[in-house]
């Protein structure tokens, strides 16, 4: 596929790194690329792009997309693995979620959610060092989230590994699983860990 990455930090350049080597073919937008080897602008990454991964910080995501534009993203899907925080570590959209308002306020964009409920190093290598782990997928459009599904593959998940909530409303709760995760994280010094659905 061709895929456009926003935002070159951790996550971004991790998927874009693993992705890449599965033979997709990844483009990096940057609001400032001149700033940022190997990027173009944000606009001209998308165009380009079937599917474009939002990797930026949640509160910053309708604000980057809004300078993209409506038409720009219109029927493209858009895997929003963002999580959206306060300059407190509080949840920024308490009963709500970036994915949501993403798809409200973007109609013709075919967004599903993902790999938010992680540590980007189980993104991209999910059964490396743990047994069992579970990636979650929310979405309205079921051509995008077998898409979604399929790079997930490409990344190292299992199809038993994968577990679709259903609707982009479903997205409010893997992202509000944010303070167990750092909890989580707390109690054991390490991000090394995921959650896993047993049954």
């Amino acid at each position: 596929m061709h895929i456009a990455i926003i935002g070159k930090g951790k996550v971004g350049s991790a998927l874009g790194a693993r992705l890449t080597s599965a033979g997709h073919e990844v483009a990096y937008g940057s609001r400032t690329p001149e700033d940022h080897t190997g990027s173009v602008s944000q606009t001209d990454a998308v165009q380009g792009a079937e599917l474009v991964i939002i990797a930026i910080p949640g509160t910053a995501v309708l604000s980057a997309l809004e300078g993209i534009g409506e038409d720009v993203l219109a029927d493209r899907i858009v895997l929003d693995v963002s999580a959206a925080f306060t300059p407190d570590m509080a949840l920024a959209y308490p009963n709500d979620s970036v994915a949501r308002r993403v798809q409200a306020r973007f109609p013709r964009a075919r967004v599903v959610k993902s790999l938010n409920t992680m540590n980007v190093s189980i993104m991209v290598d999910p059964l490396a060092s743990l047994s069992q782990a579970t990636v979650f997928v929310s979405g309205e459009n079921q051509d995008a989230k077998a898409a979604v599904k399929g790079l997930l593959a490409d990344l190292g998940w299992t199809t038993e590994s994968i577990l679709d909530l259903g609707g982009v409303a479903s997205a409010t709760a893997t992202e509000h699983a944010a303070p167990l995760f750092f909890a989580t994280y707390m109690a054991l010094q390490t991000m090394r860990f995921n959650i896993a659905i047993t049954r």
